[in-house]
């Protein structure tokens, strides 16, 4: 698509803040790659990794955003919140939740060579101030038991249908065994992809927060509706 077509689409506003969202996203990537000394860039198509259609392919969540997401978090200074980053791919959200005061971030990948990065991103972070505690797993989402110290589950559009299903079969089991207040926080691009979608059928959820980021999209932030007590019918542990 040409400058003059792409004007013509989005008009000089929207050409003018695609510019400015494109900049941003181009001087963060080069700052905190640099400053961390990670390497967090890249897109890889999912069949390369073996994953099936359900699975999204690997692209990692400009640092702008990222930012913006754990900002809407208000992680505070006492070290009680557990983020799990579910398809955590090379550790870009996790080398940045390191720097906060997290109890732990843990992240879970099936694919061995993007965990494998993500070890090595984290380790290299860690070196540069990112010093909270970092686990890591390789392991099928679906079959994956949400730890019940967990408070923030991450999505950034990872996979969906029958996949996306039983993880939060796995979170809502997690809550009955240990009922707790749990945010989901879910980056699928717009209201009406079919991830985000998904997610907003989850009965047990409720939004909170709509984030706005780059290129006019969104993230959400979704919190159970219970959390004094399992809500009845709830699939026991």
């Amino acid at each position: 698509m040409t400058v003059v077509h792409k004007i013509k689409a989005k008009g000089l506003r929207g050409t003018a803040r695609a510019i400015v969202d494109r900049l941003e996203e181009v001087l963060l990537e080069w700052y905190w790659e640099r400053r961390l000394g990670v390497s967090t860039s890249g897109r890889t198509a999912s069949e390369a990794f073996g994953c099936n259609e359900h699975h999204s392919f690997y692209a990692p969540t400009a640092y702008g955003n990222v930012l913006r997401i754990l900002r809407a978090l208000d992680i505070r200074p006492d070290r009680r919140q557990v983020l799990v980053d579910v398809g955590c791919g090379k550790g870009r959200v996790l080398v940045m939740a390191a720097r906060l005061p997290f109890a732990r971030v843990v992240g879970i990948d099936r694919s061995p060579e993007l965990v494998a990065e993500a070890r090595r991103n984290v380790e290299q972070a860690r070196r540069r101030g990112a010093d909270t505690r970092v686990d890591l797993v390789t392991a099928d989402a679906a079959a994956y038991g949400i730890p019940d110290d967990a408070t923030i589950v991450y999505f950034a559009s990872p996979f969906g249908g029958h996949v996306l299903d039983s993880v939060l079969t796995q979170v809502s089991v997690s809550l009955a065994r240990a009922p707790r207040r749990l945010r989901i926080v879910s980056h699928g691009y717009d209201a009406g992809n079919p991830f985000e979608r998904q997610i907003r059928e989850c009965e047990w959820l409720r939004l909170r927060t709509e984030v706005p980021l780059q290129r006019c999209n969104c993230a959400w932030i979704y919190e159970n509706s219970y959390w004094t007590a399992p809500r009845p019918g709830m699939p026991a542990a």
